[in-house]
């Protein structure tokens, strides 16, 4: 019989007696369904998933597919979701039934982004939030916006998953329409192109390299100009 090992959730007290290690074992493949509280006491349920199931498919940092459905990762969410649905549910409820009343799914690894049917256990709700609550207020601050805060932001804005929903948010919003174009020359080269109407304001330069030599030329005439002055003044 063979055994894996599976790392039990960072906010599980119980150790290893010998290591103190935070590792259980269990029969290879085997699924874990959930765990339940009856009569004061801890039940663990063990099934097999149904005929078929297969884990959800990774596609990119902002796609997974599932059952013939798309599943998005929103920049202020936690969980993977389509519409009011969310993965790890819809992933439980497909390899084990429906989920029962009162009860949550809890990603064992405590890691949101993995949503393999093993990963996953049913769990009393209110076991579940006192858990999650306590390993959310260990000894962090509670500020909404600190600094840690934003720091994490920038850095996903800046990862190849916050370029990728800024590129497809752009692509679905459209912004670049709403304005209205009129032609018009360039202040730099001077070529026509559709210049952008921004509160009465017409655009400026036809590209950014444009708007960056006329910068620098203009930096160029100032110091020249400060030179001619300097020199002058000392004559």
């Amino acid at each position: 019989m063979w055994l894996e090992s599976i790392p039990k959730p960072a906010c599980d007290s119980s150790k290893c007696p010998t290591c103190g290690g935070g590792v259980q074992r269990r029969i290879y493949g085997e699924m874990y369904a959930g765990s339940f509280i009856s009569h004061g006491q801890r039940v663990e349920i063990r099934r097999s998933p149904r005929e078929g199931y297969m884990d959800p498919i990774w596609l990119d940092p902002l796609a997974v597919y599932f059952e013939r459905t798309i599943y998005r990762l929103w920049p202020s969410e936690k969980y993977w979701a389509r519409g009011g649905y969310r993965l790890h549910r819809d992933v439980w409820a497909s390899g084990f039934g429906p989920i029962p009343r009162a009860c949550h799914i809890h990603h064992r690894d405590n890691d949101p982004n993995n949503n393999r049917l093993d990963n996953l256990e049913c769990v009393p709700a209110i076991e579940h939030l006192s858990n999650s609550w306590h390993a959310g207020r260990g000894g962090r601050r509670t500020d909404k916006f600190n600094d840690e805060a934003r720091v994490q932001a920038a850095a996903w804005h800046a990862s190849d998953a916050g370029r990728l929903w800024h590129s497809r948010n752009a692509l679905a919003t459209r912004s670049w329409e709403k304005w209205p174009r009129e032609p018009g020359p360039c202040l730099h080269c001077g070529r026509i192109f559709d210049r952008l109407i921004r509160k009465g304001l017409p655009q400026k330069y036809c590209t950014q390299t444009c708007k960056a030599l006329n910068y620098r030329q203009r930096r160029a005439n100032e110091r020249n100009s400060g030179r001619l002055v300097s020199n002058g003044a000392g004559d």
